[in-house]
Order: structure tokens, then sequence, then C-alpha cells
């Protein structure tokens, strides 16, 4: 059993529990909602959401609220056209890339491994925690509690951070930060002994353990823990182009970056030149604030290294080139960019919350339509599988 206070569900569970926990309201709420927000009727509302629905996005009701989209003051129709569902993102992902690849980049020791190999700066992986007969060329594997204890008493003074091999969304991610002969500390929880640690907190998850990387100091001050900037690739014959990039910054005691997570930030970045655009906060309707909300300076701020992290992105992006819808997630350290993960992919709901901007431009658009993807409104494509 763990120890009292402490919860009997894996790490993973436990997230999962808290993103289920913060779903989004109802259909009628947010139609609601939006007819107070824009002081319009809630039947104009519906049929104006409708035709976007029905449109090439197939945006749902959750997006058309949060990304504003009932205030016609704020969007042009142009503008407006080119927002994109999420729930698009996995057609349109299987049919850019060779699936093939998809188990490459998912499995964060697969990647790290081919990253390394290639050039690419990745997170020092001390050990990875599993319990199937699976082996790990080049890497120490944890398997017992013994052997747990021993890696995290060896070294007292490091910190380690936890994320499931396979895993997304930073499901499940704990920060080890130390440990005795009868137990392991984790942020945020109570002491657990060894083998409940592996049990029941871990469960059947496989883990790396890696050593925590800190923010480069011209932007710590504004991340509780470490952030990375997500950059949208898109990979063809001609290179690597990158239509929009974020900074994920986690805030309070959150130890992981995503936006799902109640309080972090999202900030647009040029990407030219890693100036920060904007700066959102996750809520019914994305809420842009004009700076940090506890500290000034946020706004408009340079990151550090942007031409290496340009550099290294690339260079990530073409080791996988047969995934051409990519999404590439990079800490900047003091000492420079590390690329933390390769998605397979990659959500299009994050970059338009962070930028208050649709990502299906004329060139995005014709890009997935040159990897085969071909946009019907949602009406058309049930016609076409015989749904009605």
């Amino acid at each position: 059993m763990l120890d009292s206070h402490a919860s009997a569900q894996s790490a993973a569970d436990q997230d999962h529990q808290k993103y289920i926990d913060m779903r989004d309201s109802s259909h009628k709420d947010l139609l609601t909602y939006a007819a107070k927000a824009s002081g319009r009727s809630p039947l104009r509302i519906q049929r104006e959401f409708g035709a976007m629905a029905r449109s090439d996005g197939q945006i749902n009701m959750v997006e058309y609220v949060r990304n504003g989209l009932y205030d016609i003051d704020r969007h042009s129709a142009e503008a407006r056209a080119q927002f994109i569902s999420n729930d698009l993102h996995w057609p349109i992902t299987h049919t850019c890339n060779d699936r093939g690849w998809s188990g490459s980049a998912e499995d964060k020791a697969v990647a790290g491994t081919l990253l390394a190999t290639g050039g690419v700066p990745v997170p020092d992986t001390v050990a990875i925690i599993d319990r199937s007969a699976r082996i790990f060329p080049g890497y120490t594997k944890i398997s017992t509690p013994e052997a747990l204890r021993d890696l995290v008493t060896a070294t007292p003074d490091q910190r380690l951070f936890g994320k499931i091999t396979g895993g997304m969304v930073s499901f499940g991610a704990f920060c080890v930060t130390g440990g005795d002969a009868e137990r392991i500390h984790c942020e945020g929880h109570d002491p657990m002994r060894y083998a409940d640690f592996l049990n029941e907190f871990v469960g059947t998850s496989s883990y790396l353990l890696q050593k925590v990387l800190t923010n480069h100091s011209g932007f710590a001050q504004y991340a509780s823990a470490l952030a990375t900037v997500r950059m949208v690739n898109l990979v063809s014959d001609e290179g690597v182009y990158c239509p929009m990039s974020v900074i994920k910054l986690p805030q309070g005691d959150n130890i992981a970056d995503a936006f799902w997570r109640p309080g972090n930030l999202a900030c647009a970045v040029d990407v030219d030149t890693g100036r920060i655009e904007t700066v959102a906060r996750r809520g019914i309707e994305t809420e842009f604030l004009p700076d940090h909300p506890e500290i000034a300076g946020l706004m408009g701020l340079c990151l550090p290294h942007w031409d290496a992290l340009r550099e290294i992105n690339e260079r990530a992006a073409r080791i996988f080139a047969p995934i051409r819808y990519q999404s590439t997630d990079i800490a900047i350290t003091e000492a420079g960019p590390v690329v933390v993960e390769i998605n397979y992919g990659g959500g299009f709901d994050l970059p338009q919350y962070a930028s208050g901007k649709g990502m299906l431009t004329p060139r995005v658009r014709a890009f997935f339509e040159g990897c085969g993807y071909q946009f019907a409104p949602r009406a058309a494509k049930r016609k076409r599988f015989g749904l009605f």
C-alpha cells in the first residue's frame, strides 16, 4: 500500500482524471456564453457556428468559443476560415506521414537515440523504468525497487524528471527530488516506498528518467518549471517550413508545460526573430494578457539562442523527414537549445489558442493537399461514406 494520503492511482491515471475533470462546458452552455459575450441572439450564433462546422475547417463548438470566433469584430471572414479543428489532426497527420515512422517519434527512447546519433542535443537519460522483456541498448534499465533505490540514493542531490516512454500531453509526468533507503520523494506527492512507487504510481507504464533541465536565465523568471518551444514543421523536398511556433510556460505548482494544466501560459513566438507576440491563458475562451500576470517584461521578449534553435529544429525535422507533418518541443537552456521531444504530428489547437490565428493558411493548406489530404465539408464527407 502507498503511505497515508497518497493515491493508489498511477501517475498517468491521476493526470488523466484531472484532464477529464477539466472537460469543457456543454454545447448549450457554450452557446449561452457566446450569445451573452457578443450581445447577439443564440439562434444567430448557432447559425454562424453551424456554417463553420460544415466548412473545411470543421470547427467544433469548444473551439468556436475558445478561439473567440463568435466575435465578428475580432476576425475577418478570411481569418475565420483559416481556423481548423483539432478533430482533423489525426486524419491529416496520417495522410501526410509515413505511418511506419510513428513509433520512431512517439517512443521517446528510440527518438532520443536517433536524434543524439544525428548530432541533435537531447536530455541526459539516466535510466529507463521498465518491467517488460524489452531491453534498451545504451540505457540503464530499472525493473526492481532495489535498483531504483540504488539509483536515487547514489546521487541524492540530483533531480530527475520522469516521463512515459510513449506518453503524450505530459500525462503521468513526475519529478524525483531525492530519496533515502526506504522511500522515494517526488514533487507534489507524499514520500512513497520504492515498491509502492513502482507497483502503483508507475504502474504498467515505461518511464524515461532524465536529468532535470533548467531554463535560460533570460526568461527563467516567467516559468515555474522547464518551458519548451513548440515548432510546427512541414517537411518537403524544398526543406523545412515552420508556419507557427509557441513557447509553453508552466506556472505555479505545475511541473510540466502542457497548456491543459491550470494556469499555464502559451505564447506565440515570431518564427523569424524569436520575439514573444502574445501571452495566452486557457479558459472557456482563451484570455490574451498584456504581459505575464505577475512579472512584467515577457511580452515582446526575444528568446535567447533563437538562431541555434532554428538550426537544431531543422536538423531534427530532417532526421525524421518521412514524418512530413511533425512538431518538436525544444527547451532553451543556458548552454543552448535541447530537443526534448519530437512529435508525430502535433495538435492544431495549441498554435491557434496561443496566437489567436488560424493555422490553415494558404501555404499550409497547399502542403496538406500536396500530401494527399482532400478537404471537403463535413456534409459532403458523410454523404460520400454513406452516413446519411
